[in-house]
C-alpha cells in the first residue's frame, strides 16, 4: 500500500510540477506576444508574410533574422518563430504565436513546452519537393535548390516541426493546429457556437473566397488538370452558397448545412482527384488537418 501511495504521490507531484513551468512558459509568450497587438507594430518590425491567410489557422508572419531552431534546442518562448495573424472582420488581429525546429527525419520531435499536451507537427521538405517535381520538374528543381540555401541551410535538417500557441480561446486545446473559432469570429457569430472542426471548416466556406482559401494550396500541388480544379471549385461555390444563405437567414439550419457542406466537398475532392493527385495533395504536411486528410 505504501508502495503505491508513493508513486501515486510522485505522479501528482510531477504533474504538479510541469503544470507550473508551463504557467510560466506560457506566460513568458504571451508577455512576448503583447507588442504585436497592433498589426502595424509587426509591420515596422519587419515581420513578412508567407503563406495564405488559411481559414481556421490564419496566415504566418517571420522576420528575416528571426530565431533559427534546431534539434535540441531548448525553445525560447519570448521569441517566436512565427506570429499568426488572422482577418476577422476586416481587421487583422494576432491570434496565435508558432514555433518551428528544424529536424532531420531520425531526430525526435522537439521538446517544447513542458509537459505532454504540445501537439506538434510536420512539414516534410523532401516529400514536398519529391511531389512538386513529378508534375513539374523545373519548378521543382528550383524550389529545391531554395529550400536547400534558404530552409535546410544544406546541413540535412528537411523537415520543419512547429507547434502552435493560441492567444485566444480554442475549445481544442491551446496547442492544436488549427482553431474552428476563427471562421465564426469572421462572420461575426458567437465564438462559443464553435465546436466540431467539419461544421467550422463548412462554415469558413462562407467567407470571402472560401473556396480558394481552403482548396488553392493543395490543388495545385495534386497537379490536378485545370479542368479537374475547375470541376472542384464549381462543385465547392455551389456548397458555400448553401452555406452563406443559412448564415444570413436561417441560423437554426447552419451548423448541419455547413457539416454537409464540408462532407459533400470533401467526397467531391477525394471523387475528382486520381490516387496520385490525392496523395501528392497531402505531400507537405505529415500530421494536421486538411481538406484531403
Amino acid at each position: 500500500m505504501n508502495r503505491i501511495f508513493t508513486a501515486v504521490f510522485c505522479i501528482l507531484f510531477a504533474h504538479a510540477a510541469h503544470s507550473g513551468i508551463l504557467d510560466r512558459q506560457i506566460a513568458e509568450a504571451r508577455q512576448a506576444a503583447q507588442k504585436y497587438a497592433s498589426f502595424s507594430v509587426a509591420q515596422k518590425e519587419g515581420w513578412r508574410p508567407f503563406g495564405a491567410d488559411v481559414p481556421l489557422m490564419g496566415q504566418h508572419f517571420q522576420l528575416r533574422n528571426g530565431p533559427d531552431y534546431v534539434s535540441g534546442d531548448a525553445l525560447d518562448f519570448s521569441k517566436p518563430s512565427n506570429l499568426v495573424f488572422a482577418e476577422i472582420r476586416g481587421r487583422k488581429e494576432l491570434v496565435a504565436l508558432a514555433y518551428v525546429v528544424r529536424k532531420r527525419p531520425d531526430e525526435p520531435l522537439p521538446t517544447g513546452f513542458a509537459g505532454q499536451s504540445d501537439i506538434w507537427h510536420i512539414h516534410d521538405g523532401r516529400r514536398f519537393l519529391a511531389a512538386l517535381s513529378e508534375t513539374r520538374p523545373v519548378i521543382g528543381r528550383l524550389a529545391g535548390r531554395w529550400f536547400q540555401n534558404k530552409v535546410t541551410h544544406n546541413d540535412g535538417r528537411i523537415q520543419l516541426a512547429m507547434v502552435h500557441l493560441w492567444l485566444i480561446p480554442n475549445p481544442k486545446g491551446p496547442f492544436a493546429s488549427h482553431n474552428p473559432r476563427l471562421p465564426y469570429l469572421d462572420l461575426g457569430l458567437p465564438a462559443s457556437w464553435a465546436g466540431d472542426m467539419g461544421t467550422a471548416r463548412g462554415l469558413a466556406l462562407a467567407l470571402p473566397d472560401g473556396c480558394g482559401r481552403m482548396l488553392d494550396a493543395e490543388l495545385n500541388l495534386s497537379g490536378a488538370s485545370r479542368r479537374t480544379v475547375r470541376r472542384i471549385k464549381r462543385a465547392c461555390e455551389g456548397f458555400s452558397k448553401k452555406v452563406r444563405a443559412v448564415v444570413a437567414t436561417d441560423r437554426s439550419q447552419m451548423s448541419a448545412t455547413a457539416r454537409q457542406a464540408w462532407e459533400n466537398l470533401s467526397f467531391t475532392v477525394q471523387a475528382e482527384l486520381t490516387p496520385d493527385e490525392f496523395r501528392r495533395s497531402k505531400a507537405f504536411v505529415e500530421d494536421g488537418p486538411g481538406i484531403c486528410r
